[in-house]
């Protein structure tokens, strides 16, 4: 699927270095080879520069490393852009160009290539040279890149949207359907501060169900929730419960009080990193509590129940994406009494934590903002879109997994590039873009649909069903939970991590495109 990328106009502020830079690296990269092996003859050869004879197995000596620095993806990224990662990748490269040349000094006549204590000499020169020459323009730039002055840039701009970045379609839905479906329906909504809950209660509102229930462990959260519906002319009786959805009495009592026939859960956990020092709390908010709430659904005869997972469950490579990948299994396990609906799609733009608001306050503050990777790319779609779609799959019954429709991915550079341009118009956005390589359990990509998932097209255009077979049975996934549980008590990080990973392998251990697990069938 295409990128959507920045315009490649020359004249944009910035845009020639940007994307001639890395090439005019090979300049600097010739001179140090070039020296090297100068340097190499003159201390090893008696002064003589390039004894007769030794023409071509010079070239072919020089060849070696030019190859070996295009493999390595020296000039694939501009110094700026390039972490440890990269920097080890191009010294492996340098070591195996020394090693091949080496290796022509045995495999042709000696007396046709450079001695092997002239190529000692280059290889030294080169594997400190070429790194350090990318290491000292990083720094050189680091020192150059001060903040903008913020005292002339005036007011900064209204928070960004979606739509102010990427052309997008509106989602259409059908309302009306919609209102019909909930006239006599009480809807609960879990984790109602957060942003899709908050937009889904404001969404819900407008559609004048029987009665919401807004769920949400956090009073602030509440608070500013119900204060936002009062402020866009909401005048009713709200229903605002402080619970925890992992205190499973409470829940109960919730929904013994209200009997709701529609649950909508979205409180969970979802920053990636922070996860990844978490797990136990990681498996209790996201696993855990979401089994218990779908268990006492069935008990309390709730019609519906509708899981909000994430594209981080795709495939997982981490405890996040693994502690949402293992409810969505739960989730196609129980009885048809309560039909179980798992929704899926990637970021929300401009969620509380997320990477735009995020940026935005760096900008504010005249900070750099901090780019993992070049190559980071991500799903997103708006609050509203996302909710929009949540709700309409109320009136789809056809699978037990949906996915939107998302467009493209969009490279972080490029938001970044792009959000910077709105706070300091006349900056070049790449001394604004701070790379600092990838977090831990973090992906370069992530994806909407698993190798083993049939996409199915719905009456909605931009919801996608998928179908699959049930990974496993209830009382297999209720002994595994049973280990996890025991990991999370014993505060075992390690051991709860690695059991999570290799329950939920994603890209680690795949058979026949589907990934394996542990748990059997």
């Amino acid at each position: 699927m295409p990128l959507f990328t920045p315009d490649t106009d020359d004249t944009a502020v910035g845009a020639w270095p940007r994307r001639w830079g890395p090439l005019l690296l090979a300049l600097p990269d010739a001179l140090l080879l070039c020296g090297g092996l100068v340097l190499g003859y003159a201390a090893c050869s008696g002064g003589e520069a390039l004894p007769h004879g030794t023409e071509w197995g010079t070239a072919a000596v020089l060849g070696v490393y030019g190859t070996a620095l295009a493999a390595s993806g020296a000039y694939r990224l501009p110094p700026r852009q390039m972490d440890v990662s990269d920097l080890l990748r191009l010294g492996a490269g340098l070591v195996g160009a020394w090693g091949s040349a080496v290796a022509l000094t045995y495999a042709v006549d000696p007396a046709a290539v450079p001695p092997r204590s002239v190529l000692a000499v280059l290889g030294a020169v080169a594997l400190i040279g070429i790194p350090g020459v990318r290491v000292g323009y990083r720094g050189l730039l680091a020192m150059r890149s001060a903040p903008p002055d913020r005292s002339a840039l005036g007011v900064s701009p209204s928070p960004a949207r979606l739509e102010d970045l990427v052309p997008r379609d509106p989602v259409a839905i059908d309302r009306a359907a919609l209102r019909a479906a909930l006239s006599d329906r009480t809807v609960l909504v879990t984790g109602a501060g957060g942003s899709i809950g908050a937009e889904l209660s404001r969404q819900l509102l407008a559609l004048a169900p029987f009665r919401i229930v807004l769920v949400d462990v956090s009073e602030r959260n509440l608070y500013r929730l119900e204060q936002t519906l009062r402020a866009d002319g909401y005048g009713g009786d709200l229903d605002l419960c402080i619970a925890d959805v992992r205190d499973a009495p409470r829940m109960d009592a919730l929904l013994a009080r209200h009997q709701p026939d529609v649950v909508i859960h979205t409180a969970a956990y979802k920053h990636v990193p922070l996860m990844e020092r978490h797990p136990a709390e990681a498996f209790r908010n996201n696993t855990q509590a979401s089994v218990q709430l779908l268990q006492l659904c069935e008990q309390h005869a709730v019609d519906r129940f509708i899981f909000v997972s994430t594209d981080k469950a795709v495939h997982p490579s981490s405890v996040l994406g693994a502690t949402k990948q293992l409810a969505e299994w739960y989730m196609r396990t129980g009885p048809a009494s309560t039909r179980c609906t798992t929704v899926r799609f990637g970021n929300v733009f401009g969620t509380e934590g997320g990477v735009v608001p995020r940026f935005e306050d760096k900008l504010a503050a005249g900070e750099p903002l901090p780019v993992t990777h070049p190559d980071m790319e991500r799903y997103f779609m708006s609050p509203e879109e996302a909710c929009g779609l949540i709700l309409h799959t109320l009136l789809l019954d056809a699978v037990p997994t949906y996915s939107f429709r998302m467009g493209a991915p969009i490279r972080i550079q490029w938001l970044a590039e792009r959000l910077i341009q709105r706070h300091y118009p006349h900056v070049d956005p790449e001394t604004m873009i701070e790379y600092v390589g990838r977090r831990p359990g973090e992906k370069l990509s992530e994806r909407l649909v698993r190798d083993d998932e049939t996409v199915r097209p719905t009456e909605h255009p931009n919801i996608l069903g998928l179908d699959g077979p049930a990974p496993h049975a209830r009382a297999v996934l209720d002994a595994h939970l049973q280990r996890l549980r025991a990991a999370a008590a014993n505060e075992s990080r390690a051991r709860l991590r690695h059991l999570l990973l290799d329950t939920c392998p994603g890209g680690r251990r795949q058979t026949n495109g589907a990934p394996s697990s542990p748990l059997g069938s």
